[in-house]
């Protein structure tokens, strides 16, 4: 069946909507993205310590489920995420955990095109914001969020994709207490770290690909990707914004401190990122995160959210990447 062929930013309409089809999370799957991002939680991979625990068994990682989200879209509804759509690209994400995707659930997609505007940054695009659910087996919505799109203009039809980085943060070395118990209020905003680097190799682009099912040519072909702006493939834009959180549970001395106790954890809240440049094949990564904000919930006074942001910086010293994630922590309150 044809679908209706969306090459401007006048060709999205604001209520389209549509759902995806079903997939059943597995233990490959949840693996597999821990093999290719380096974050390998446990409450993701082993089955005993969480058998216990706050979810009663294994769950899947927040932005495997945010990354499948892209790759199940693209299937169904490609013109959402820019695939085959000249000039335009996926820009950036929000994704909010309302609950989990457990091992073994089936999950769909339910989509809904929220509205459109123009780009502030380049004259003749604009953006189309795509506000999405995931929904399990049992209809319960676990995610919830937002895809942002890059597209041109019909009055721009020579105009080409362009993009600006941004400048790396200064920021203050976090020194980890290995004895000290860390409350919301021991972050201190602008404490942060670097990872080590990653070289992004055509495996690890491939595989990411096979793994979401997002196969767009940007990402796959060489062919199409000579004819685009960028010249050659890229990365999949999830790939290292996945893998950089997988080097801050590696490398990030905030994450690895000890905890006040789990009855003030509420884990991982949120996650986005605004995608500013390409990351191409053979691009070395560095992530800079930083403690971006800590706020005490006015409703239960012994916790909070702590904001940790991060910077995705090539071998060029560009900011390709900006994101940020939300955690649940206990305030001095619980104690």
């Amino acid at each position: 069946m044809a679908r209706k062929k969306h090459e401007y930013l006048e060709d999205y309409e604001i209520g389209q909507q549509g759902e995806t089809f079903t997939r059943t999370v597995s233990t490959a799957d949840i693996t597999f993205f821990a093999c290719i991002t380096g974050d390998y939680s446990s409450v993701h991979l082993d089955r005993h310590l969480t058998a216990g625990g706050q979810y009663q068994g294994r769950i899947a990682h927040g932005l495997l489920g945010s990354s499948l989200v892209m790759g199940m879209v693209s299937i169904d509804a490609p013109h959402i995420v820019g695939r085959d759509v000249p000039e335009s690209c996926l820009s950036g994400f929000e994704t909010n955990y309302r609950g989990a995707i457990y091992l073994d659930d089936t999950i769909k997609i339910r989509w809904q095109i929220a509205g459109k505007a123009d780009d502030p940054t380049q004259q003749g695009f604009g953006l189309v914001r795509t506000a999405f659910q995931v929904l399990n087996q049992d209809g319960n919505n676990v995610y919830e969020g937002t895809l942002i799109t890059k597209v041109r203009k019909r009055s721009a039809d020579n105009a080409r994709l362009q993009w600006k980085t941004a400048t790396p943060w200064r920021i203050r070395e976090f020194v980890l207490d290995p004895e000290k118990v860390y409350y919301l209020e021991d972050f201190v905003p602008n404490e942060g770290g670097l990872s080590t680097g990653r070289t992004f190799t055509e495996a690890d682009s491939v595989n990411f690909c096979g793994l979401t099912g997002d196969y767009n040519p940007l990402y796959v072909d060489a062919e199409f990707a000579k004819r685009t702006v960028f010249g050659q493939r890229i990365v999949h834009p999830m790939m290292p914004f996945t893998s950089a959180f997988g080097w801050w549970t590696r490398d990030g001395g905030p994450l690895r401190v000890k905890s006040p106790g789990a009855a003030t954890e509420a884990g991982h809240l949120s996650d986005s990122a605004n995608f500013l440049g390409p990351v191409y094949i053979g691009d070395t990564l560095r992530c800079c995160f930083k403690v971006a904000e800590t706020r005490v919930s006015k409703s239960k006074p012994d916790r909070g959210v702590l904001s940790f942001g991060f910077q995705l910086i090539n071998q060029r010293d560009e900011v390709v990447q900006e994101g940020k994630t939300l955690l649940m922590r206990g305030a001095r309150g619980a104690a």
